[in-house]
């Protein structure tokens, strides 16, 4: 009896997507059809002539194998380099632009169609490439060696979306790609940041060990914001600052900031010392130590990483800020700082207006910059949050449509999948936002607003107290939190029967707005306390004169309706208008 077996055979697999695929068919469907379909056309020509075979077209995605691994990517560098040639005869709002991933691996291969973990992986590289890019696995990367005409950039290990396993990456670098010039201010948009050895003032040989392995973690960990350009490894670490000066040291690696950290025997412990510092000026931004136990020495290692990484992701937002004020940027990941923190005060329309100039100026300058169109999705939510909106039906599509365009451009940005699933709680989405809360999470284990957003996700689903611990880990990983995780963990506490902690919640806000003092007031009322519900009360009726309490039904989507109805009690126990309950 012969036995049953598939055929499996090694391939390089490509995988191609177009980027903004939902927007462009948005627009104009039949337009974006006829030029999608002779677009692809072309590719299988490319693709047949380098002996490669397309196995699937369907909608905006192209599969195809080839036997040789080289002939995929020069098949793939020909491949873009006719999209930039096509694209040049179109308005920029109709190009069509596509990422392509490639990885040598195992097929099974049945005469029509190729299935295995080897095609997932293409699939999720292609995520990673920038639009017009090409990303190849280090598999390939080592089978091609230097054969080709091309480069290649890594950019080291990458926890690809549903992969298990970590993979190497590289970019294709074609001779008509324009190199990065390293400068002091870089032109990369992000914030730009290198990890310098830590130095160990002792000769304990485990203690020499922790400082390495904090570098190394710190770097892994700050990498994983996306709002940073982090320096690789490998060149941080052969770095020797004995023989330079930082802003020497800044200027040539290309940074704006550095991290310095040292560590020290102290007692029957240690100490652990980091400073940001900004390379341009030599200055000192913070500064932080850590002590520990020699017995402690994995565990804490974990939790320093986790400690500084946060922290400094909100000092360098911080700082870039109040550069920003100083000087004029083009598309400047600084605009879209300046714009996230107007939107995050939620105190007047003229903010997220202000904010929306921002997103703006970013987006005509560089109109793939995903983090700015998830920005102009936070705005169109907070009007509608804030009843800022004059016409509030249109808030959650537009949100939507932001949300979603920034996930076409970068669907591994922690940042757009988190706004996109705060976003969904709007739409009565639960699952979905959920789903991407969990995304942003995989991706950026660190990401402070991921963890508020899963936190507003627990309330609207019904645990509030899992949402209470949810936004304490937002709260520890950012340091200087908008007033909406303060809002969220209020509505948690409310709803978890601690009003006496909901009025500390909320008191510790600066400037309380009528969303705040809602809840305020129900807390003071449930606590018995009337007079303080009162004065509560009057201050967000004079704002508001037609408000009742059945109105907190459109501002806060409870999956299920009955969840909410503990807040509209104690709404009209502190003496607001009952309003319609229907």
């Amino acid at each position: 009896m012969v036995a049953d077996t598939l055929p499996r055979r090694l391939a390089a697999i490509l995988h191609l997507d177009v980027v903004e695929f939902s927007r462009l068919t948005h627009d104009n469907e039949d337009a974006t059809y006829r030029t999608l379909q002779n677009y692809l056309r072309d590719m299988d020509t490319v693709i047949e002539n380098r002996g490669g075979r397309t196995v699937d077209r369907s909608g905006d995605n192209l599969l195809a194998v080839f036997p040789v691994a080289a002939d995929s990517v020069m098949a793939a560098v020909s491949i873009q380099e006719r999209l930039t040639t096509k694209n040049g005869a179109l308005p920029a709002d109709r190009q069509i632009h596509a990422r392509i991933g490639i990885n040598l691996g195992d097929i099974i291969d049945d005469g029509q169609r190729v299935f295995g973990d080897g095609v997932n992986v293409a699939a999720r590289l292609q995520e990673i490439a920038p639009p017009g890019g090409i990303c190849i696995s280090d598999s390939a990367r080592i089978v091609i060696g230097n054969s080709l005409s091309v480069s290649f950039q890594a950019v080291g290990e990458q926890q690809l979306r549903n992969i298990a396993s970590k993979i190497s990456a590289h970019l294709v670098i074609s001779d008509s790609d324009q190199p990065r010039q390293s400068t002091h201010e870089p032109d990369d948009p992000r914030l730009s940041i290198a990890v310098l050895p830590f130095t160990s003032q002792t000769e304990n040989s485990d203690l020499a060990g922790l400082g390495m392995g904090l570098t190394v973690d710190l770097i892994s960990a700050l990498s994983r914001f996306r709002q940073l350009f982090v320096i690789a490894q490998h060149t941080s670490l052969a770095q020797k600052r004995d023989s330079v000066g930082t802003i020497a040291l800044g200027r040539q690696l290309g940074t704006r900031y550095l991290v310095d950290g040292s560590i020290r025997t102290a007692g029957k412990g240690f100490r652990v010392a980091v400073q940001l510092i900004d390379a341009v000026s030599g200055g000192y931004l913070w500064s932080e130590s850590y002590d520990g136990g020699n017995q402690e020495l994995l565990s804490i290692q974990d939790e320093i990483t986790q400690r500084v990484a946060s922290t400094l992701v909100s000092n360098l937002e911080h700082s870039a800020a109040r550069r920003a004020d100083t000087r004029r940027t083009d598309a400047d990941y600084t605009d879209v700082i300046r714009a996230r923190q107007l939107v995050y005060r939620m105190q007047e329309p003229r903010d997220t207006e202000m904010a929306r100039t921002l997103f703006h100026k970013v987006i005509g300058i560089d109109p793939q910059f995903a983090p700015a169109l998830s920005g102009l999705a936070l705005t169109h939510l907070t009007d509608l949050l804030m009843s800022w909106s004059p016409e509030p039906d249109t808030c959650v599509p537009r949100a939507t449509q932001y949300a979603q365009q920034s996930l076409e451009l970068d669907y591994t940005d922690s940042l757009a999948h988190a706004v996109y699933g705060i976003t969904g709680l709007w739409r009565g989405q639960h699952i979905e936002a959920v789903s991407h809360l969990e995304q942003a999470l995989e991706l950026n284990p660190n990401h402070a607003d991921a963890f508020a957003g899963m936190g507003l996700a627990l309330i609207f689903t019904g645990d509030p107290v899992a949402s209470i611990r949810q936004i304490g880990l937002a709260f520890e990983r950012n340091p200087f939190p908008p007033s909406w995780y303060r809002w969220a963990l209020a509505i948690a506490q409310y709803n978890s029967a601690r009003y006496h902690e909901a009025v500390q919640t909320l008191q510790a806000i600066p400037d309380l707005n009528r969303f705040h003092r809602r809840v305020l007031s129900a807390s003071y009322a449930r606590l018995g306390d009337l007079d303080s519900a009162r004065r509560q009360r009057e201050i967000v009726m004079a704002e508001t004169p037609g408000y009742t309490a059945a109105d907190s039904r459109l501002h806060q989507p409870y999956a299920n309706p009955a969840h909410i109805q503990p807040f509209i009690d104690g709404l009209v126990l502190a003496g607001f208008p009952a309003g319609d309950p229907s």
